[in-house]
């Protein structure tokens, strides 16, 4: 099977496909070779062993609901208080999760959830999560966790084949800074989850953060649409990114290893990083980039040096 088959063309919207195709072009190529190329430039260079072509996942009749796909809720909600005359006690809930590919019958019920405490030497960081290798937690976030406590919960789920071990699917960063701080008990949601569900999970509170790197988010969709070979549009469903974002974000993969750094560092904004898609030169681009923000950073420096200046 070629790497192009791994597409499912007659299933992109025009948006993507005309995006697609202006890129094909400006490359001097079909759009199937292409992407082809594309996918498996980027999947050899992440060490991604390309799977079996994305099988379409047909939406079950209409009285389902469990197969209509939601973005993924990462912070339990309690549920809505139902209206009674006489007061009743809440009694919590966990929060449901959608079903994102078939399930056997054999399966059992739906997925649920629990919030638990932990210490933080139970949990690891397993190889579902969507950010790239981070040595510690940023010391914002540690600061922030140190004042106000780990207010948000880790996804987790429990560890194959361990008795008390859990693997983090969303929360890395609280993590390592709760390791820090040197807390004894720290609040994690525990959650039944398959890989392909997970990495979508971890994707979707990344998103949601916005603090995710493009280069980290491109990478996660190329796991994603081969590794799992999930379909395009389940993908896009669950994340709440139209297709032309998926495809566009796919393509920075493409660009050279420097480039590919500068933005995992954050060194470039979200929209220098999308206008290197376009550039005649990407690398020339990006310096100048760099460029004009060191004349930008310098300026404030100086002006931030003399007594009683204000910065603009």
């Amino acid at each position: 099977m070629t790497a192009s088959a791994l597409w499912q063309f007659d299933q992109l919207s025009p948006e993507a496909r005309t995006a697609a195709d202006g890129a094909a072009r400006r490359a001097g190529a079909p759009l199937s070779q292409w992407l082809g190329r594309l996918i498996a430039e980027t999947a050899a260079a992440e060490g991604v062993t390309l799977g079996v072509a994305p099988r379409a996942v047909a939406p079950p009749p209409t009285p389902q609901p469990r197969a209509v796909v939601q973005p993924l809720p990462i912070r339990p909600t309690a549920p809505p208080r139902a209206a009674m005359p006489i007061p009743q006690p809440v009694v919590p809930m966990a929060p449901t999760y959608p079903q994102l590919m078939p399930e056997p019958a054999a399966q059992g019920p739906a997925l649920d959830a629990t919030t638990i405490m932990v210490s933080p030497l139970a949990l690891e960081p397993g190889n579902v999560g969507v950010r790239g290798d981070e040595a510690d937690a940023p010391e914002a976030l540690v600061a922030t966790i140190a004042r106000e406590g780990l207010r948000q919960p880790i996804l987790a789920r429990r560890k194959s084949g361990s008795d008390g071990r859990f693997e983090i699917i969303a929360g890395r960063r609280r993590w390592r800074a709760a390791k820090r701080l040197g807390l004894a008990q720290i609040p994690i949601v525990v959650i039944t989850l398959a890989d392909p569900e997970a990495v979508l999970a971890s994707l979707t509170e990344n998103l949601g953060e916005g603090t995710l790197s493009p280069v980290d988010e491109a990478r996660a969709y190329l796991r994603l649409l081969t590794e799992f070979s999930l379909d395009p549009r389940v993908v896009c469903g669950a994340i709440g990114r139209d297709m032309t974002h998926v495809v566009r974000t796919l393509r920075l993969l493409g660009l050279s290893p420097r480039l590919r750094g500068l933005i995992v560092a954050g060194r470039l904004s979200s929209a220098q990083t999308y206008a290197l898609l376009d550039a005649p030169d990407p690398e020339r681009a990006a310096d100048q980039m760099l460029s004009d923000q060191a004349g930008v950073d310098e300026a404030l420096r100086r002006i931030a040096a003399v007594p009683g200046a204000q910065r603009p």
